[in-house]
């Protein structure tokens, strides 16, 4: 039994070993990358009536938007956030908070429709859930 090599299950090679610490290493690295995408607000007035004073208020700060026109949109990319508020004077002082966080890569479309409500979207045409 001499020159004779056995096998051994315990032993990987560097081949092996080397493509497994590449590949751990790309899923943190998507990981941290996927994580820091920003999310998108958009908001759409459909009141019927100019809206002033527009702004969006997150954990990261708050955007200025200004006066909207009737039928005007704006869209603006944030950080992830555990609050979402948006706040305008329309036929009076008004402000609606997310129910639920914003996540990395989202799109939230805020519909400011008559009577000064809110309805959000998670995108164009369809209700969030």
């Amino acid at each position: 039994m001499r020159g004779k090599r056995f096998y051994n299950p315990l032993v990987i090679s560097r081949k092996v070993l080397a493509s497994i610490i590449l590949g751990v290493a790309g899923v943190l690295i998507m990981t941290w990358r996927i994580a820091r995408i920003p999310a998108h607000v958009v908001v759409i007035n459909q009141s019927g009536v100019t809206l002033q004073r527009v702004s969006i208020d997150t954990s990261g700060g708050r955007i200025d938007l200004g006066v909207m026109n009737n039928g005007e949109a704006r869209r603006i990319s944030v950080d992830p956030t555990e609050t979402v508020r948006l706040s305008f004077h329309g036929k009076a002082d008004h402000a609606w908070r997310s129910p639920e966080p914003l996540t990395a890569g989202q799109s939230l479309v805020l519909y400011v429709t008559p009577e000064d409500h809110v309805e959000a979207r998670n995108r164009i045409g369809s209700f969030v859930r």
